[in-house]
Order: structure tokens, then sequence, then C-alpha cells
């Protein structure tokens, strides 16, 4: 019912209204969401399904509250390469479940690595007129290939995936990589901070009440490495099951699935972590909400620094409390509580980064020389991914512990 509904609000723009199509699709996924944990007896498709409801929820209310109105094709939300022949079921369908918006004008850049918008790749249908053309191409040529050599190729990731998967599951485990299999002494809450016990340890006679280990640095490693690692592996797989199920039946062509996630090369900032790495599936529409509270709700300019960074405090804002009515409705009630500062946390990075960056800059005109900028782009390099290892440690405890001492 409500991915249906969805479709029918995104198919037909100009003869449903805003404030039509977003009680439509309120009212559908509040009726799927009452039912989402009994999809299967698979409590990991379950909980992947409730995101999506939400994911999925929040993309089809952009969609809804800016429909354009129009009969125009392709509208302003519609990829670029739709066509008016087209039957509107199916126009439909390529905007419904787009969340990372491919091909439209609104996209999220970056998504095939490599290649900043979709419509540069190289596709099976692209035509050379100029034989000088460079026509983007990415690994394994996977936006010109054709469906079936598409889906071989997705198939091969999904079996390594899977594998990988499963020796992760059976290998990077606590219980077994620890001499002392953690307890649930290990995540009491004077534990999730660091930072004023080292002080403590260090700067005062006395000491912390809690003294760090580094049994709890192993820990906090090791959760950071499972949400970088193991989410990876498991949203990829997901992931790279739908593109073959889609493209296997017609509906998508190969450029259209580009990976979920990005290089984690790229990663040597957290914004850059975010932006660049993590799948962004909920990104375009969070910041869609984002906009309409600070420039139509707050009335506060567009496009000035202060209004960037309450951007990205909303969105983060509005992703923890996505990830927590999750957690919630699949028991967590905890979830409502001190996790939600692990999202309000991550643009607190990106200011003090915004600040570091400001006076480096201003050092490293001073200091450079001639032959200078490659050691100079090293040192970054290495001090960029130094400070993203460092924030995913500090912040880890602050996502996990509350709910794993939830009670």
């Amino acid at each position: 019912m409500w991915p249906f509904t969805c479709l029918v609000v995104v198919s037909f723009p100009s003869y449903i209204n805003r404030w039509m199509g977003v009680s439509m699709v309120l009212a559908a996924g509040l009726a799927s969401w009452r039912t989402a944990t009994n999809l299967s007896p698979d409590g990991t498709l379950n909980e992947m399904y409730v995101r999506y409801i939400l994911i999925g929820g929040s993309h089809a209310l952009a969609m809804a509250y800016k429909n354009p109105l129009t009969k125009e094709v392709p509208n302003a939300l519609e990829p670029r390469y739709v066509k008016a022949s087209w039957n509107p079921w199916y126009r439909g369908w390529k905007t419904v479940f787009n969340v990372r918006g491919i091909g439209t004008e609104w996209e999220n850049p970056y998504l095939w690595p490599g290649i900043k918008h979709t419509w540069q790749a190289q596709k099976p249908s692209t035509k050379v007129k100029d034989p000088d053309t460079k026509l983007l191409t990415t690994r394994h040529n996977l936006t010109a290939r054709g469906r079936w050599s598409g889906i071989a190729i997705r198939c091969a990731y999904l079996l390594l995936n899977f594998f990988l998967l499963a020796a992760y599951y059976e290998f990077m485990d606590a219980q077994k990589l620890l001499s002392v299999p953690p307890s649930m002494s290990d995540y009491t809450r004077d534990k999730e901070g660091v930072i004023r016990r080292l002080l403590q340890t260090y700067l005062t006679s006395s000491g912390p009440a809690t003294p760090v280990t580094t049994r709890e640095f192993q820990l906090r490693a090791l959760e950071a490495f499972d949400k970088v690692v193991g989410d990876f592996l498991l949203i990829s797989l997901y992931h790279d099951t739908c593109a073959v199920v889609w493209m296997a039946v017609g509906l998508d062509e190969s450029w259209e699935w580009p990976p979920v996630y990005g290089r984690i090369r790229e990663a040597y900032t957290m914004r850059r972590f975010w932006t660049m790495y993590w799948h962004r599936t909920f990104y375009k529409s969070s910041n869609s909400h984002a906009a309409l509270i600070s420039t139509h709700i707050l009335g506060i300019k567009k496009r000035t620094i202060f209004t960037r960074v309450l951007n990205a405090f909303l969105v983060f804002g509005i992703s923890g409390f996505m990830h927590s009515m999750v957690e919630a409705r699949l028991g967590h009630p905890c979830a409502w509580g001190r996790n939600m500062w692990y999202w309000a946390l991550q643009p607190v990075a990106f200011v003090l980064e915004g600040v570091v960056q400001f006076f480096w800059g201003k050092l490293r005109r001073r200091i450079e020389g001639p032959g200078d900028a490659w050691a100079l782009n090293a040192f970054e390099r290495l001090a960029g991914y130094s400070w993203v290892c460092a924030w995913l440690i500090w912040e880890a405890p602050k996502h996990s512990f509350p709910l794993i001492t939830c009670s």
C-alpha cells in the first residue's frame, strides 16, 4: 500500500496538489509503519524495511511538497532523460524510489566515483558525434554495460559481499577478539566519554573515578570499525540485490545503480566522510526538510555561513530522529535518549574542521616554498585520516552504548 501510494503521488503531479500528496504519503506510511516488523521472520530484513519506510517516506514527502504542479516533461523533480512518450507510471517509477536523485538536476554529486554527475557518464545508448569527446567511465565500465553484463558483475559483487559479511560476523566478534569477553560493565555511561578522563589522568593527582584502559580503546575501535565496515557490507549487499532484481525485470539500466558507498580514501575529513564516502540515501530529502525549516519557517536568508551550519545541524537532527524512531520500533526505547547526541555531534566536527582549515590555510601560504606542495599535501592527508579515525573512535560509544545497556 505504502509504495503504491507514493508512486501515485509522484506519477501524477499535475492532478494531486501538494497537501493532498503529503496527506496520502503520511497516511500510507503510518499504516506500513505499524506492521513493518511483521514483514518476515528475518529480523535484519525487517530492520532494513523499517529504515526504508522512513527514508523512502521522507523522500516521497519532499517530492509531494515540492510538487511543481505542471504537465511539463521532464519536470524539475524528474530525471533529465525521461520522455513525454513514457507511461506516467514508468516516469513516476524513475522518481519515487530515486532517493539520491540519480539522473536529476538535484542528484548527489560523485555517485559514480570520479564522475560528478551521472549524465556525464558513458552509457550503452551514448552516441559520440565528436571523436575527441572524452566519455567518462568507471570501474568495470559499469555505466556503459548492458543489462546482463551489468547484472553478472553485480552478482559477483553480491557474492563477494556475502562471503565477506559472513566472515566478518564470524571473526570480527568482540567476544572472540578480546582476551576477556565484554560484559555490561564495559558499556556503562561513565565510559562513553574519554577526553575528560584522560585530562584528569595526566593533569590531576587524584585521577578519574573510572580510569581509561587499553581494553576500553580496543572496544571503542571495534565499535567504530563495525559502524564503518559492518554497515558497508550489509547495506551494499541489499543494494546490489535490488540492482540485480530491477535490472533483470527491465525497469532500470546499469548506470542508474551507482555504488551505495563512495571511496573510503576520500574520507580525510568528517565532512567528506559523510558526503563522499557514506551512503547518501537520506541526505537529499532531509536537506529539503532542513531548508524548509530554516528559510520558509524561520525566515533565514539562504546561502549564508550561518544558514549552512544551521542546515547541517538540522539535517543530522532529522537523521537522529529517524534513527531513534527505527530503534524504538525495533524494541529499544532508550534510543530517544543519549543515542540522539551521536547524530547531533556530527556537525560539531564540521565546524572544528572549518576553523582548523582556515588557520592552516593561512599558515601554509606563509611556510610553503618551491617543491613543498607534495610534502604538505601528504601531511594534510595523514593528519586528516588520523583525525577521522580519532573522531570515530571517540564518538562510537555515544551511539552504541546506550542501546546495549537499554533495559
